[in-house]
C-alpha cells in the first residue's frame, strides 16, 4: 500500500510538470526575440544614488505587455519577442521613466534607469488618520491619569 501511494504521488507530480511545461510552451510566442536587462537607481534623502528594489518595469506594445519588478541591487530582466516596445519604470516617490526600445532577433540589451524624486510625499497612512491618532492618544493619556488619580 505504501509503495503504491508513493508511485501514485510521483505520477501526479510528473503529470503536473509535463502539463505545466506544455502550458508554458503554448503561451510563449513562436517568433524570436531578445533579452532585456538592467538596473534601476534613484536618489535617497541624502542625494546619494542607490539601487531601488520592488520597482515596476513594464515593456508594452499593441500585442504584448510584460511586467516585472526589480530585485536585489535594483536589477531587472525579461525576455521580449521581436518588436518595438514602450519601456516604463514606475515607483512611488519618483518621477516615472519612459522610452521606446526595439528588440531584435537574438539581441541582448542593457538599459540602466535613473529615477528622480517626484516631490510628492509617499503616504504611509491617510492624512485624516493623524487627527484620530492624536485624539486617541490624548484620550488614552487622560484615562490613564484619571484611573491613577482615583486610586
Amino acid at each position: 500500500m505504501g509503495k503504491a501511494l508513493y508511485f501514485a504521488g510521483l505520477a501526479v507530480i510528473l503529470a503536473m510538470l509535463i502539463l505545466g511545461v506544455r502550458t508554458t510552451a503554448a503561451q510563449t510566442p513562436k517568433q524570436g526575440g531578445g533579452y532585456l536587462t538592467g538596473s534601476v537607481y534613484g536618489f535617497d534623502m541624502y542625494d546619494e544614488l542607490i539601487p531601488l528594489e520592488w520597482v515596476s518595469v513594464t515593456a508594452a506594445n499593441a500585442n504584448y505587455k510584460f511586467v516585472t519588478s526589480t530585485g536585489s541591487g535594483g536589477a531587472y530582466e525579461m525576455f521580449l519577442p521581436l518588436g518595438a516596445y514602450n519601456l516604463t519604470v514606475n515607483t512611488p516617490g519618483y518621477k516615472p521613466y519612459s522610452r521606446s526600445i526595439f528588440v531584435g532577433e537574438g539581441s541582448a540589451t542593457s538599459i540602466n534607469v535613473y529615477l528622480y524624486e517626484s516631490g510628492i510625499p509617499v503616504p504611509e497612512f491617510p492624512t485624516q488618520a493623524v487627527s484620530l491618532i492624536i485624539a486617541f492618544a490624548v484620550a488614552a493619556a487622560l484615562l490613564t491619569k484619571v484611573r491613577k488619580h482615583k486610586r
